[in-house]
């Protein structure tokens, strides 16, 4: 995220897509999920940070017959982070600066969910625009910086409570590090292109206390993209490739994603 010190508000959009059912030609479905965010970071006092993410989805599901779509609210998210350290606080010129940021969050059951498992196209429950479920986050944050180099690197961890219909989706586990380099493009454009590798993890869903085998797995994804700086406003584009997975028992297959954003800083 732009600017670690900075409050700022923006809208992110994120692509995904997967082919499903792989092993059946009568019911392989391809599954693209689009996200539009409004999202935004607060600093109620120097040391806390507050993140709020509302996202507005579209989601599409196709087999060789039929197709289903669903768009609407999904599920709001709201984190807290404490600076443990932060030298980009004080005024002092240093050629290496470091940020470690600690916290946690909720996700919140807002994203209508009304999975029914009778067979049909769109008899998905992660096809739903929530979990139904209220869920708990934590997360870590490091990034380092020399001059015009930088590492970052962060993990999530995410908690998972069972919904309404006794459905509770596996806790997930998730991390990426990336380098990236910062360099003028004139007299007001800053650049800062990056590369890294994301590691996604989820243990298997559980209904009625039953745990599906054609859930969970994990997937390791080359990522790539760059940010532009220009005054307060900052656009970026994020590309990441599949390297290594195995989604739902092999059920599923993740395919290129893609984000963008274009944010304010305040």
């Amino acid at each position: 995220m732009p600017q670690s010190y900075r409050n700022f508000v923006g809208v992110r959009y994120r692509y995904r897509t997967y082919d499903s059912h792989l092993n059946s030609q009568l019911l392989r479905t391809k599954e693209t999920f689009q996200t539009t965010e409004l999202w935004g970071r607060f600093y109620p006092t120097q040391r806390i940070q507050m993140l709020a993410f509302i996202p507005y989805n579209f989601n599409y599901q196709s087999d060789a017959a039929t197709s289903s779509r669903l768009n609407g609210l999904g599920d709001i998210t709201v984190l807290a982070n404490y600076n443990v350290f932060n030298t980009n606080m004080d005024t002092t010129d240093r050629a290496v600066n470091h940020t470690l940021l600690l916290g946690g969050g909720v996700k919140l059951a807002t994203g209508r969910s009304n999975f029914v498992n009778d067979g049909s196209l769109g008899a998905n429950a992660n096809f739903q625009l929530g979990t139904g479920s209220t869920d708990f986050l934590l997360n870590a944050i490091y990034t380092l910086r020399y001059r015009s180099w930088g590492w970052n690197s962060d993990v999530s961890y995410r908690m998972t409570t069972t919904n309404a219909q006794n459905y509770r989706f596996g806790n997930r586990l998730s991390g990426s590090t990336s380098v990236f380099y910062v360099t003028s493009a004139g007299k007001k454009l800053t650049l800062m292109p990056n590369a890294g590798i994301t590691a996604e993890y989820s243990s298997r869903d559980l209904k009625d206390g039953v745990r599906n085998s054609q859930t969970g797995g994990y997937a390791t994804l080359a990522t790539a993209g760059v940010e532009a700086y220009f005054g307060r406003f900052v656009a970026g584009a994020t590309i990441q490739q599949p390297l290594v997975q195995n989604l739902s028992g092999g059920d599923s297959r993740a395919k290129q994603r893609l984000q963008l954003h274009v944010t304010v800083l305040l």
